[in-house]
């Protein structure tokens, strides 16, 4: 077993602007194979005062098309959850034929791309139905194509019934944390299933 460990010391603007800090990170193994999240803060040099500008998401993000990757990165800014919606991503969009779409507009006319500022659609390749999963990276609000049922409470405690909208999209879970995470990717699994 191989161990490395490696601290950096200093104020996040001084690690943020430090090219050592960031080759150093680039060079470890698993580097890129996720993005990382790193605090976008602004002083302003007349005041010395700081403003927060959210967050910058480095790498991709899993399975969205290259024309998608601002407009999420740029609703992930704020998510104070990024880094568990980002995990929810790699993990759903390694399974078999899942495809993450954005959508088209009432006025998208044929050569446009898709509108990722929405939500992203994760869909089954070859499945007859819409998407499995809708997911909302500004909230980490993901729905499932699901009924509330026992087996959806029992599995996903902090997962909430909708009683409005398409009557098959019934369930939703706001990821904000590890557990929540955990109980998305296993109503996930049973929407993909279902699927």
């Amino acid at each position: 077993m191989k161990l490395t460990y490696v601290c950096f010391e200093g104020t996040p603007q001084e690690l943020d602007a430090s090219e050592v800090v960031r080759e150093l990170v680039r060079q470890q193994p698993g580097a890129g194979e996720a993005a990382r999240r790193t605090p976008r803060v602004v002083v302003d040099p007349e005041s010395d005062e700081e403003f927060d500008f959210g967050w910058i998401v480095e790498g991709d993000v899993p399975g969205v098309a290259e024309e998608g990757q601002d407009a999420v990165k740029a609703q992930l800014a704020f998510n104070p959850a990024a880094q568990q919606f980002l995990d929810f991503m790699t993990e759903v969009t390694s399974w078999e034929s899942v495809g993450v779409h954005g959508i088209r507009r009432k006025t998208w006319q044929e050569g446009d791309p898709l509108d990722y500022t929405g939500y992203l659609r994760l869909r089954r390749k070859g499945s007859q139905y819409g998407g499995f999963v809708y997911a909302f990276a500004s909230t980490g609000v993901i729905n499932f194509r699901l009924q509330h049922t026992d087996e959806v409470a029992r599995l996903a405690p902090d997962a909430y019934p909708l009683t409005k909208g398409n009557y098959q999209y019934r369930v939703n879970i706001q990821i904000r944390d590890e557990k929540t995470l955990k109980q998305a990717l296993s109503l996930a699994g049973l929407a993909y299933d279902a699927t």
